[in-house]
């Protein structure tokens, strides 16, 4: 079982569809993102261990194999999230 070293410290199981519908709301079409989950969890399933910051490198991409504008956004959306977050500590 692939685990996630979320920024907060905390470890969670890695779940392929939670990229399949991240990347879905960036803009990707549904071929595309199961194109991508699989990838990604290809590669996070060699490591065993992977941190939150690493596995949005390998969605973002990925991503922009297939769907540039999708990268972009998915992009966009983690930084704002990323932002929002500090704001909040």
């Amino acid at each position: 079982m692939v685990k996630v070293k979320k920024r907060d410290g905390r470890m969670e199981e890695f779940i392929e569809s939670k990229i399949i519908t991240g990347v879905k709301k960036a803009g990707a079409t549904a071929e595309e993102a199961t194109k991508v989950g699989k990838e990604v969890a290809e590669k996070v399933a060699q490591r065993g261990q992977v941190t939150a910051t690493e596995l949005s490198r390998l969605v973002v991409t990925s991503l922009r194999k297939v769907n540039s504008k999708a990268a972009e956004a998915f992009v966009k959306f983690r930084d704002n999230k990323l932002k929002t977050k500090k704001k909040a500590e």
